[in-house]
């Protein structure tokens, strides 16, 4: 099976990777090397996208948790951006911060950046799978197939949709490349979809120093609204960093993992109150600024233990920053014109005193534009049997339960 490892961000304020190092670690120092222009381009658009896509769901969410990993989404979109004609594909790399840059690049830089990154930290599990899967009833393109597996490593399924058996083969592929934490990502596989690229992150990391379980305690935490709750409370002395962000008058807290190349990054303002609008102030060059000057400590750090599942449809969300609809003729032999029809994203976090688990699966269904929309009973309804032309009814009911 093939999939590639990518770094991510897995959490709201995880950063590309960590900036801080500490010389008298005994772990193994990680194969460091310079990214190219185009691997740093490809990098501070997927945190630019990050920050940019954490803003609109705040603004349709404002007083819920939520998880994402952007780079699964942008990397769904830079798939399918390559069976798009050429003014859309442009539209594309828009959406992604990427004008500038062609497909080919794109394409080529995050290969070269999943290939360098797959080997920065042996005792972290980080996997990103991708996928194809497409309606027996199409061709797909070639070009567009060999970019999916050269550049994606991507795995490309033909499969009958009207088989209720193909939902349940790619739930399960999803499931298992994300250790069973992204379960039943679709509900169902519409009568006009067609086609579905799937990305799906998995990654597992320990502390660099864990906490303590026996001091894990009962401790406040101060809510939006100023109310005070009690909720589990990791408490030891770990290695972290801290540095403050004077722009977003914010603390910025370290946590590493592994040999310290990735990092669980927080950023807690000093009002409670700022916490709605802070993710739309960020700056990610002044923010790896301040990374880059933070201080070192070794001391109690008390940290939320918590768990996170997050579920939702970004189709409107990611239209609303350019992402086009439709335009998608080279995905196909076949000239029928196609849209996307949906773009859901599953996630799950788990932090404890270990480390952290997290998880997220992208898929963006396409389904054919030209043909009226299809009708699908699928809901408890009433019926009737009638003579059309003199309108009398001979037999009626009501269905709830077709099984």
């Amino acid at each position: 099976m093939n999939k590639f490892s990518f770094l991510i961000p897995l959490i709201v304020m995880m950063v590309f990777a960590s900036s801080c190092s500490d010389e008298s670690t005994t772990l193994p120092d990680p194969p460091v090397r310079e990214l190219s222009i185009n691997e740093e381009e490809i990098a501070n658009s997927a945190n630019n996208f990050t920050f940019d896509l954490m803003t609109r769901i705040e603004s349709e969410n404002p007083d819920e948790n939520y998880f994402i990993s952007s780079f699964s989404i942008s990397t769904v979109l830079s798939m399918l951006m390559n069976g798009a004609n050429e003014p859309v594909q442009e539209e594309f790399i828009e959406t992604l911060g990427l004008s500038g840059m062609s497909p080919e690049a794109i394409n080529e830089s995050y290969l070269s950046l999943v290939k360098y990154i797959y080997g920065l930290d042996p005792s972290v599990t980080l996997n990103v799978a991708n996928s194809n899967w497409y309606s027996h009833n199409f061709t797909i393109q070639d070009e567009f197939a060999n970019i999916l597996q050269t550049y994606y490593e991507a795995e490309i399924f033909a499969r009958d949709f009207g088989k209720s058996a193909t939902l349940g083969d790619l739930n399960k592929w999803v499931e298992n490349e994300t250790n069973g934490k992204i379960k039943n990502i679709l509900d169902a596989i519409k009568p006009d979809n067609v086609m579905f690229l799937i990305n799906a992150i998995y990654f597992k990391a320990n502390w660099t120093n864990q906490f303590d379980p026996d001091k894990t305690t009962d401790l406040p935490f101060l809510l939006k609204n100023n109310q005070s709750i009690d909720v589990p409370t990791m408490v030891s002395e770990v290695k972290h960093w801290r540095s403050y962000d004077s722009n977003l008058n914010a603390q910025i807290i370290e946590i590493p993992y592994g040999n310290e190349n990735y990092a669980f990054t927080i950023i807690m303002p000093d009002e409670v109150s700022e916490i709605d609008d802070i993710v739309s102030r960020i700056d990610v060059t002044s923010l790896n600024n301040v990374l880059a000057d933070s201080s070192t400590f070794v001391n109690d750090l008390y940290l939320p233990k918590f768990q996170l599942d997050f579920k939702a449809d970004l189709k409107e969300l990611l239209v609303s920053m350019g992402m086009p609809l439709r335009g998608l003729d080279n995905l196909f032999v076949e000239t029928t014109p196609l849209e996307i029809d949906e773009v859901i994203h599953q996630s799950f976090l788990e932090v404890n005193e270990e480390g952290s688990e997290a998880a997220a699966a992208t898929v963006v269904g396409i389904a054919p534009t030209s043909l009226p929309p299809s009708t699908w009973i699928n809901q408890p309804f009433v019926f009737l049997i009638r003579e059309r032309n003199s309108g009398t009814i001979l037999f009626s009911g009501k269905l709830l339960d077709p099984s």
